[in-house]
């Protein structure tokens, strides 16, 4: 589902950067907060990434491989993964944010990855291209996946997790008409990804995932596993 009339690229670099606010997603913290959190390596804070790192090793992902952080706000994302031991680089529509995680935190940032020059330097040189809730955001999710195919390696790893959409957590949740709206203008499905984004091996899953389900996903094709959890999980080995 998406919203009418579309956002245009014009008007999310101008709400993302003078608009947009989502509490400890966006609101930069003082020095004081900051290095508790560092200290603390963002553990009991509401952006603990340790859930995201588990599902990218569970779905193949290695320490010292390179990844792109697709939308990183302020940089506690990257800044984990980093730590995870990725080699991270990262990219955030907000001029402000994306100086933070790049001053404060340590993390390579790009501005515009769809820039000609960007892609044309990095095409084929990650093994991982990482999204988190990010693609409800963006005017054109199809976009995006024309860029990560351009920056993935052969085999590499496309994984994005988003609110839930599909038809099964719908189903199960009665309040799920409230992840769209203002600032989401899309809510995705398994559906759309499946119709939109083909590759030899697809996985269309919810969080938590169950790690014991992931046979089939190795073998390669398309793999569905249950819906019904709050965040939809994409992931596709190219």
């Amino acid at each position: 589902m998406y919203r009418i009339p579309l956002d245009s690229p014009t008007f999310n670099r101008l709400f993302y950067n003078l608009f947009y606010s989502q509490g400890f997603a966006t609101d930069v913290p003082d020095q004081t907060a900051l290095d508790a959190m560092l200290v603390s390596g963002f553990k009991d804070t509401p952006k603990d990434f340790d859930r995201y790192i588990e599902v990218l090793r569970m779905l193949g992902a290695r320490p010292g491989q390179r990844l792109f952080d697709f939308g990183a706000s302020w940089g506690y994302g990257s800044w984990q993964l980093r730590r995870a031991g990725f080699e991270v680089v990262a990219s955030e529509i907000s001029r402000s944010r994306r100086h933070f995680a790049s001053e404060k935190l340590g993390v390579s940032t790009v501005e515009d990855p769809f820039d000609p020059q960007f892609r044309e330097e990095f095409a084929g040189r990650f093994d991982i291209f990482f999204s988190s809730h990010v693609l409800e955001h963006v005017p054109q999710p199809g976009r995006v996946w024309t860029l990560a195919r351009e920056l993935l390696r052969s085999g590499g790893l496309f994984v994005a997790i988003t609110p839930n959409g599909a038809e099964e957590a719908r189903r199960t949740n009665p309040e799920w008409r409230k992840l769209w709206g203002l600032v989401h203008p899309n809510l995705i499905d398994d559906e759309f990804y499946l119709a939109r984004f083909s590759a030899p091996a697809r996985l269309v899953a919810s969080l938590p995932l169950d790690p014991h389900a992931l046979s089939a996903w190795a073998a390669g094709g398309d793999t569905r596993l249950s819906l019904s959890g709050g965040e939809l999980l994409f992931a596709a080995r190219l």
